[in-house]
């Protein structure tokens, strides 16, 4: 019985962490390109249950499982809707792969967050002002943006009638997405689980296209994460419950003592 107890305690703690990704994933419904996350669940190490008949094992010997944990959470990097914006410095990805853009730190971090705009000097930045790797830089006298499917960075300059190519933008790609981790704004870090990043153009090698004036909507659904909600939280109560049996039943063996 003291074993129900430290095992409904696992079931609580993992249903615990269960809730808060779910309200994270619901809390950002409205994020551009935000994804969301799973989490995985694994029983934990089974003993064997000799009983009293010594040190040998019996034929009736059964192993009890002692409780669950999570092993990790899986962020899902299904693509979410496109929203047209019609916002020229909106770039969308229809595909695999993300932008690469510089931390304040130096080092490179990416997103599938598109949602673009020019600094004091120029420069093509992301909306919290991080530059991105391609280091784009757009003239003084632009009066016009294209962002071609390619990835072409194209500028219209004062009156003049053709485009001029001021820049590439390239997609980033990793073997094992799953292993980047999150560092929040919409952020990933690569890591050794990720792999090495793959740069590449637009539209080859697997890598989506670019879509202008269109924004990547977070791929949360919402009928699934209220139903995952419900599932938790019923799967909360339910272990509490377990603990509330478990203790009047103690209690009941300890009066019967007196």
């Amino acid at each position: 019985m003291i074993e129900a107890l430290y095992i409904a305690e696992t079931g609580m703690n993992s249903q615990q962490e269960l809730i808060e990704v779910i309200s994270n994933n619901i809390a950002n419904v409205s994020t551009p390109g935000f994804k969301s996350a799973e989490v995985n669940f694994v029983d934990l190490v089974y003993q064997t249950n000799i009983g009293t008949q010594g040190f040998e094992l019996p034929a009736h010997a059964s192993a009890q499982g002692i409780g669950v944990s999570t092993s990790e959470q899986v962020v899902n990097f299904e693509r979410g809707d496109l929203k047209q914006t019609g916002n020229p410095f909106d770039i969308a990805i229809n595909g695999n792969g993300f932008l690469a853009i510089e931390t304040q730190n130096g080092e490179l971090a990416y997103t599938r967050a598109g949602r673009l705009r020019v600094d004091d000097n120029g420069y093509l930045v992301s909306t919290q002002g991080q530059r991105l790797s391609a280091n784009i830089q757009l003239p003084p006298d632009v009066t016009g943006v294209t962002f071609t499917s390619s990835g072409s960075v194209l500028v219209r300059v004062d009156s003049a009638s053709q485009l001029v190519e001021i820049g590439q933008l390239e997609l980033v790609n990793f073997n094992n997405p799953q292993g980047l981790n999150r560092i929040g704004n919409n952020l990933y870090q690569a890591t050794e689980q990720a792999g090495q990043p793959t740069f590449g153009k637009p539209g080859e090698s697997g890598l989506g296209q670019i879509v202008q004036g269109f924004t990547e909507l977070s791929n949360v659904s919402m009928n699934e994460e209220m139903v995952n909600l419900m599932l938790a939280q019923r799967g909360y109560q339910l272990n509490a419950r377990i603990i509330q049996v478990s203790d009047q039943v103690l209690e009941t063996i300890n009066n019967l003592r007196r």
